[in-house]
């Protein structure tokens, strides 16, 4: 029995390669022997592969983001991690590898992470708080006061309606009564004076429009932040809208300067930078990835 041509095989049995895939299988086969008599003779892993472990584990230390709340993920923490990562880096590496240099500028890459302290900020925040809770205090204080003022205006205002409304009925009754008497009476033709009702009826009228004018300005006062409102008002809410921003940014500079987000990422670039500039042979590993890309 014979087989064609796209058998898929060669005549010594094995499946069809160029000569250029042969070699790179050669050399991939090569690394793996000599990762396993490494590790057989100094009972390490491969330095480079540590090596590039390493530097991929500080990346991501670089850009973590730890927590603000008690009991969570938090400075010290990350410290830990980082330590941890440096000190199996450096045994699974070998000290004879890396040197006493190493670890000096370890100790410097690391001597920006010192922890901060926060009192003073704390003593500022709560300062602020008192200040923005009085400012608070005020500017209720003074909405109230307008709001009773505004409901005093109100009551006078309806009283001195309620007034206008029986004056302007006098009137119309003293008026009907003349016109009345003019029918029976030629001494009495100019019949009973209108002019006291004609008077409180146009004084009451001026209060009332007068009322209503104060109303409307002492309504818009208690809602107007600026311009013609009322100035307790004003500087109540000026002062608790400028004590909340403060407290928001000292808040803010406080979570930042407890992260040590910028240094964290520059001790973790810098260690990096610094491992990556390390000699630690694995050549082969290198050759095997050359021929792999």
């Amino acid at each position: 029995m014979s087989f064609g041509s796209n058998s898929g095989r060669t005549r010594s049995g094995s499946k069809g390669f160029s000569s250029k895939e042969k070699k790179q299988r050669r050399r991939k086969q090569e690394y793996h022997v000599h990762k396993r008599a490494l590790y057989q003779e100094t009972g390490r892993p491969d330095p480079a592969e540590v090596k590039t472990r390493t530097i991929l584990a500080l990346d991501r230390l670089g850009h973590q983001v730890l927590s603000t709340e008690p009991g969570g993920y938090d400075l010290e923490d990350w410290t830990r991690s980082l330590n941890s990562l440096l000190d199996d880096f450096q045994e699974k590496v070998g000290a004879d590898l890396l040197g006493a240099e190493f670890v000096s500028k370890k100790q410097e890459a690391l001597s920006c992470l010192v922890p901060f302290s926060a009192d003073e900020i704390d003593s500022e925040i709560e300062r602020l708080t008192q200040e923005e809770a009085a400012a608070r205090t005020a500017v209720d204080e003074a909405q109230r006061k307008a709001s009773s003022r505004l409901a005093s205006l109100r009551e006078e205002r309806d009283a001195s309606a309620k007034e206008l409304r029986a004056q302007r009925e006098k009137l119309a009754e003293v008026k009907e009564a003349r016109q009345s008497r003019q029918l029976f009476s030629r001494l009495l033709r100019s019949g009973p004076s209108t002019q006291q009702a004609e008077t409180s009826v146009a004084a009451l009228e001026s209060k009332v429009k007068k009322l209503e004018d104060e109303i409307e300005r002492a309504r818009k006062a208690r809602s107007t932040v600026t311009g013609d409102g009322d100035p307790e008002y004003i500087e109540a809410r000026r002062r608790l809208e400028e004590a909340g921003n403060k407290l928001l940014e000292l808040q803010t500079s406080k979570q930042d300067s407890l992260q040590l987000a910028h240094e964290r990422a520059e001790a973790t670039k810098t260690l990096s930078e610094m491992i990556s500039a390390l000699k630690l042979g694995g050549g082969a590993s290198s050759d095997a990835e050359a021929q792999e890309g």
